[in-house]
C-alpha cells in the first residue's frame, strides 16, 4: 500500500501556523523513532480533526500515520498515484440514471491491504465513508471537509463488487475537487464507525455528538497504530502487525514514471513506460519499533534535547528558528537540511468594518510596509517578502507578476504614494504627513486622519502574536504598527495568544486586524476556500469577510477546471485580483529549517518541499541506526 501519511496531508489540507506548550519527555529506547513538538493535538477522533479542530499535530500525530486513501500524491515529486485503488480511475462519463444525466467513474481496488484488525478493506468500507461524511453534511463537519467531499458534486459512492466502486457525481469535477480533492479522502472501517454515526444521528446534535466520540481500538490502516496520549508530555504510537506496505518499493525515474511494486502481496502498478535512470528508490520498512512525539514548550528545549541525543527530530511547521542555525552546526552528529516552503504569513483587516473595506485603503498599507528591510535588515535575511498567496516554491502554480505595492520605494516615497491611495479614496488629515523624496526625509509626521465619511478615525486593534510565540511576526506587527503611525493611522498592535487570535478571527470574528500565517495543500485551491464569499460565515475560512462576484465565479471555475494548463491560467488570474484588493497582505515566509540526529536516523531524501514536516518524518521509510 502507498503509505497513508503523505497524500492527505500534502494534498488536501491547509492548518494555521502553530506552536506550542508544556513539556516533559522519556528517555531514549532503541529503535523508538523520537521527535519534538510544541503542542498537544486536539483529539484523536478523525472527523473532529479535520474539521474545526483541525491543527497540523493532529496531522503529524494521528491523520497521516493511520489512514489511507484511494489515491495519493508520492513525495518528493508528488506525483498522483493509487493508494487503496489499484489502477487509474476510468475516465468520466456522462451517464443516465433515473432519468437525470450524472458523471460517473470506476475505480478498482488493491485486494491485499488490510486493517490493523487483520481483515481486509473493502469496497463496503470505501462506500460507507463516503455516505457518512454525506449523510452528516461536510458543510456541518466544517473544516476541511467541504473541500474533501463537496455535497454539491458528489451524489453516492456504490458497491460494483468487494473491490470495485462506482462514483455518480452531479457535475464534472474539476482537478481540485477529483484528483486533488474527493479522492483522497482517508477510509475509514465501517464496522468500528457504523455504529459511531448511527448513535450520532439520533442526538440533537449529530455532529457534535460525533465530534465528541473517542475512538478506542479502532482498526486503521497505516503504517502506526494508537498507543498512548500523555497530555502535556508525549503521544505515542505503535507499530500496524498487519500494514500491508511493509517491503513496498516505489521508484521514480528520469521520465517522471512512477513505479510501485510490493514482493509480499505480488501488486504492480507504473504510471508509465519506465526511462532514463532511477533517480530515487523507496522502501517502506517500518524500521522503528514505535514513534513518540514528545512535547516541548519551546524550540530552546528541543534544540538542547536534539544535541543531547534525547530526540531525533524536531518536527514544526514553522522549521527552527534560525537563531538556532550555528549552535546546530557546531554539534556532534547533528544535521541541518533546508527546504523551500508551502507557506505564507499574512496580515488582515475585518472587511466587514469601515474604512477597512475600502481597497486603497489595504493598498495604502501594503504599500507602507517594507517588507525587503525587515526581512534583510532587521532580521538578517532569515525570511524573504512575498506579495502573493501562492509562495514561490509551489513553482508550477507561483505567479510572479502579481502587484507588489510598495517594492523598491524608499521610506518617503512609500510615504507619498499612501498618501496619494489615501487621498484617492476621500481621506484627509487634520495635519497631513509630508516628506521630502529627493532626500528621503520625513518632514511632518500625519495627525488626526479624517475618514471619506468625514469622522475621525478611531484607534483600532491589530492582534500580532507573541515574541515567544513566533518572534518574527512580533518583529513584522511592530514595524508594521510603526509605519502606520507615521502617517496618523491610529492602530495599536497587541502581542496576543495564538489560541485567542484563532478563536476571535474563526470562531467569533470579532477583530479589527490580525496577523497569522498558512501552510498549504499543494493544488492552490486554498485561494477559494479563504477568499470567497460563501466561507464568510462564522466558523468558515473566509474570516475577513472579503467579497467579489467576479473572484467568487472565477474560484469557482477554476476548481471545477480539469485541463492542468487551464487550471493553472485562472489560478495566475486569482493571484493578480487578491494582490489587487488585497483581503490579505502577505508579508513573508522563511525557509524551512530543519535538524536531525544523524547518528540516529537515516531519512530516504531531504529535498521535499516545506521540508520533512510536511511528509510526517517520514515515519515508515526512516533507518534508525545503530
Amino acid at each position: 500500500m502507498r503509505r497513508s501519511l503523505k497524500g492527505v496531508l500534502a494534498g488536501l489540507i491547509f492548518v494555521l501556523l502553530v506552536a506550542g506548550v508544556a513539556s516533559t519527555g522519556l528517555a531514549a529506547q532503541g529503535k523508538l523513532f523520537e521527535m519534538a513538538i510544541f503542542a498537544d493535538p486536539t483529539t484523536i477522533n478523525l472527523f473532529s480533526s479535520l474539521g474545526p479542530s483541525s491543527t497540523v499535530w493532529n496531522t503529524f500525530v494521528s491523520n497521516s500515520q493511520y489512514y489511507t486513501s484511494l489515491y495519493t500524491n508520492a513525495p518528493p515529486t508528488w506525483a498522483f498515484v493509487p493508494a487503496a485503488a489499484s489502477e487509474m480511475p476510468s475516465p468520466l462519463k456522462e451517464e443516465k440514471i433515473g432519468g437525470k444525466t450524472f458523471y460517473t467513474s470506476i475505480v478498482k481496488m488493491r485486494k491485499d491491504i488490510k486493517w490493523s484488525d487483520n481483515t481486509p478493506l473493502t469496497a463496503d468500507d470505501v462506500v460507507f465513508t463516503y455516505s457518512a461524511i454525506l449523510d452528516m453534511d461536510p458543510n456541518k463537519l466544517g473544516g476541511n471537509w467541504p473541500s474533501i467531499v463537496d455535497p454539491a458534486l458528489l451524489e453516492r459512492v456504490e458497491k460494483v463488487d468487494d473491490y470495485t466502486v462506482k462514483f455518480i457525481l452531479k457535475d464534472k469535477p474539476g482537478l481540485s475537487q477529483w484528483q486533488y480533492g474527493m479522492l483522497q479522502c482517508y477510509i475509514v472501517n465501517k464496522k468500528y464507525w457504523e455504529p459511531v454515526f448511527a448513535n450520532a444521528k439520533k442526538a440533537a446534535d449529530p455532529v457534535k455528538e460525533l465530534f465528541a466520540h473517542e475512538p478506542e481500538k479502532q482498526p486503521t490502516t497505516g503504517p502506526w497504530k494508537f498507543g498512548h496520549w500523555e497530555k502535556g508530555a508525549f503521544w505515542q504510537n505503535v507499530p500496524n502487525p498487519v500494514y500491508s506496505g511493509k517491503g513496498e518499493v516505489t521508484t521514480f525515474y528520469e521520465n517522471g514514471v512512477v513505479t510501485i511494486e510490493n514482493p509480499r502481496s505480488g501488486f504492480k502498478w507504473q504510471s508509465g513506460k519506465p526511462e532514463g535512470k532511477v533517480e530515487l528508490k523507496l522502501t517502506e520498512g517500518m524500521d522503528a519499533t514505535g514513534t513518540l512525539y514528545r512535547i516541548f514548550q519551546n524550540q530552546s528545549a528541543a534544540v538542547l534535547s536534539l544535541t543531547s541525543g534525547q530526540v531525533d527530530f524536531v518536527l514544526n511547521s514553522l522549521g527552527l528558528q534560525r537563531g538556532f542555525q550555528e549552535q546546530l552546526k557546531k554539534a556532534p552528529n547533528v544535521e541541518l537540511i533546508e527546504n523551500s516552503v508551502n507557506g505564507f504569513r499574512f496580515m488582515a483587516f475585518n472587511l466587514r468594518k469601515y474604512p477597512f473595506n475600502i481597497k486603497e485603503f489595504r493598498q495604502a498599507v501594503s504599500t507602507l510596509i517594507d517588507r525587503e528591510y525587515i526581512c534583510e535588515r532587521v532580521l538578517q535575511g532569515i525570511a524573504f517578502p512575498q506579495y502573493s498567496v501562492v509562495p514561490p516554491g509551489n513553482a508550477y502554480w507561483y505567479n510572479k507578476n502579481v502587484p507588489q505595492w510598495g517594492k523598491g520605494l524608499t521610506r518617503s516615497q512609500r510615504i507619498a504614494e499612501a498618501v496619494k491611495l489615501l487621498k484617492k479614496a476621500g481621506f484627509k488629515w487634520e495635519v497631513e504627513p509630508e516628506v521630502d523624496v529627493e532626500k528621503d526625509k520625513v518632514l511632518k509626521r500625519g495627525k488626526g486622519i479624517i475618514m471619506p465619511d468625514g469622522k475621525k478615525m478611531p484607534e483600532f486593534e491589530f492582534m500580532i502574536m507573541t515574541a515567544g510565540y513566533d518572534p518574527l511576526r512580533y518583529t513584522f506587527g511592530l514595524n508594521i504598527a510603526s509605519w502606520l503611525k507615521e502617517i496618523g493611522i491610529p492602530i495599536e498592535a497587541v502581542p496576543t495568544e495564538f489560541n485567542v487570535v484563532s478563536s476571535r478571527v474563526f470562531d467569533e470574528q470579532n477583530f479589527d486586524a490580525f496577523l497569522m500565517g498558512w501552510s498549504l495543500s499543494l493544488y492552490p485551491d486554498h485561494m477559494k476556500w479563504f477568499f470567497h464569499s460563501e466561507q464568510a460565515e462564522v466558523g468558515g475560512f473566509n474570516a475577513e469577510g472579503y467579497s467579489n462576484p467576479e473572484f467568487d465565479k472565477l474560484a469557482d471555475d477554476f476548481v471545477k477546471e480539469s485541463d492542468m494548463e487551464k487550471a493553472r491560467e485562472k489560478a495566475f488570474k486569482l493571484q493578480e485580483i487578491l494582490a489587487d484588493e488585497l483581503p490579505y497582505i502577505v508579508l513573508f515566509d522563511t525557509p524551512m529549517l530543519e535538524a536531525y540526529r544523524s547518528d540516529r536516523v537515516q531519512f530516504p531524501y531531504t529535498k521535499v518541499l516545506s521540508g520533512l514536516q510536511y511528509v510526517g518524518a517520514a515515519t515508515s521509510f526512516v533507518k534508525m541506526l545503530d
